[in-house]
């Protein structure tokens, strides 16, 4: 099959697209002719070696695949040849076929294209294990998106918008914005003077839940945008700064940091394969699958490159030129 092939950490664009073996099947195992494959931030990262899991190396990278089942284990059930399915995988995504664990392959609804499906295994994914598993959202609190133009961000607007939230999206362009609006925004807002727009549109009162994969300033600022008794819940630090935050804030505030790393939930832990989660991960699946259905989710894929140009790709996510999803099409 071909694939695009990691031999050493190190540019994305030292890899190339080589013939290679397909994966082998295994007893929990799904094998799966990918359409579709999703481009990330988080890739760059694993590519270059600074991700926390190092994939063993020569590798492919790509967690996140949809596409058309040609072969299941025995032990494999619900799952059949010809289902068209998405997948969270550990690597192996930018290939032809990819092989995933039964636990983390779903069935698609017949509405899903493949490349809208790459935001099901783990974008949509991330923001409702951060607003609903960690945010503990209830309707009727306002929820803070940072970064609400993204895969992630333009995620949780939808989810939280669909829980009956009052949503703030915060994005550095107005047509970033205007697309967190069409998403169901309240409000969408710039980073300059994001306390204070966030305290003028809450009366004072600050966000109840803040969303935020960006780090840095952005969050320093949100925490002085967070109300009592709010929940700030950290999931990255897509602006390459790890904010160190005043903890006096927490106990003045009676407020809560919590961190997510949805990749816990995947098996991706030292120790930990994922299968205690395995139910509640397909609990929320189903969730996001009658939110879909209801159109409460209208996953944004804005620009799609076949599989040999995956370094445009990679440079189209760096430089911030995309909005919801980039996917590779195989």
């Amino acid at each position: 099959m071909r694939a695009v092939v990691c031999h050493e950490f190190g540019p994305y664009r030292d890899m190339t697209v080589e013939d290679i073996d397909p994966p082998a099947i295994a007893d929990d195992r799904v094998l799966i002719d990918t359409r579709a494959t999703g481009v990330s931030f988080g890739t760059s990262l694993v590519i270059a070696g600074k991700y926390q899991r190092k994939p063993p190396r020569p590798f492919a990278p790509g967690t996140e695949v949809a596409g058309v089942v040609s072969e299941v284990g025995a032990a494999v059930e619900g799952i059949k040849p010809g289902d068209r399915v998405y997948a969270a995988i550990d690597w192996g995504g930018f290939a032809e076929t990819a092989a995933a664990r039964d636990i983390h392959t779903h069935v698609m609804p017949d509405a899903m294209d493949f490349a809208e499906a790459t935001l099901f295994p783990i974008s949509y994914p991330t923001s409702y294990a951060a607003l609903i598993w960690k945010g503990r959202l209830e309707a009727g609190e306002t929820v803070l998106v940072n970064g609400a133009a993204g895969a992630v961000g333009l995620a949780a607007v939808e989810i939280a918008k669909a829980k009956g939230a009052t949503v703030v999206a915060t994005a550095g362009s107005e047509a970033k914005r205007q697309l967190a609006r069409d998403h169901g925004a309240d409000e969408a807002i710039g980073y300059d003077a994001l306390r204070d727009a966030v305290k003028d549109f809450t009366d004072g009162r600050g966000a109840d839940v803040v969303f935020d994969p960006i780090g840095g300033d952005v969050f320093m600022q949100s925490l002085r945008a967070t109300a009592r008794e709010g929940r700030l819940v950290t999931i990255g630090y897509a602006s390459g700064t790890i904010p160190e935050p005043p903890v006096n804030f927490l106990l003045v505030k009676n407020m809560s940091i919590v961190g997510l790393n949805y990749g816990t939930y995947l098996g991706w832990s030292p120790g930990d394969d994922g299968s205690a989660y395995a139910e509640a991960i397909e609990a929320m699946q189903a969730d996001l699958h009658g939110m879909f259905e209801a159109g409460r989710l209208k996953p944004v894929v804005s620009h799609r490159f076949p599989l040999g140009d995956f370094a445009d790709a990679m440079d189209t996510v760096l430089a911030r030129k995309s909005t919801g999803k980039v996917v590779l099409e195989v």
